[in-house]
């Protein structure tokens, strides 16, 4: 498969991972359900686990794109750095989740566990959608905040403007 392609098709698990994490525990708090949370912490150690094989494949799929015409380079490392930071928060808070999962399987999950993992969840869920944000960028020019501007005799005023020239000419000839 095409690292490319590969990494546009991957790259959404660990983002929609750290956002469905984070709302499980959200809700799981809110309602006082600690299975609910288990299954928050879950999705984080998945999250994890999802990141690794996108931040092999954007390495690969950075070659490739970056030799492509229209292509920032600037962009890319923006990118890259977030998508990097996203990735280390994403093992460290499913490392988190693991140990949690692991620890308290038989007991109550103490607040200050809950308040880190939720607050990791955060962290990442942000990282991770910034990230995503920045490498739609490369690709998507109507991203990137400014549109194309229109090339000069392209349905711009110089067009008409020579038209009326090479009329008015024509007339004086005739």
């Amino acid at each position: 498969m095409n690292p490319v392609l590969a990494h546009l098709a991957l790259n959404h698990l660990p983002v929609l991972g750290a956002v469905f994490g984070l709302g499980l525990l959200v809700f799981a708090l809110a309602a006082k359900r600690d299975e609910t949370l288990r299954v928050g912490l879950f999705f984080l150690v998945l999250t994890a686990v999802a990141a690794w094989p996108v931040s092999l494949s954007g390495e690969k799929a950075e070659e490739i794109v970056e030799e492509k015409a229209g292509v920032s380079e600037e962009v890319i490392h923006e990118h890259e750095e977030v998508a990097e930071l996203a990735a280390w928060a994403a093992y460290a808070v499913g490392i988190v989740g693991l140990v949690g999962l692991v620890a308290f399987r038989t007991r109550p999950m103490p607040g200050w566990f809950k308040g880190l993992s939720l607050l990791g969840a955060a962290t990442v869920s942000g990282l991770m959608l910034q990230a995503a944000n920045l490498g739609g960028r490369i690709a998507h020019e109507e991203l990137r905040g400014s549109m194309p501007v229109a090339e000069e005799g392209v349905g711009g005023e110089e067009e008409g403007e020579e038209a009326e020239e090479a009329g008015g000419e024509g007339a004086e000839e005739g």
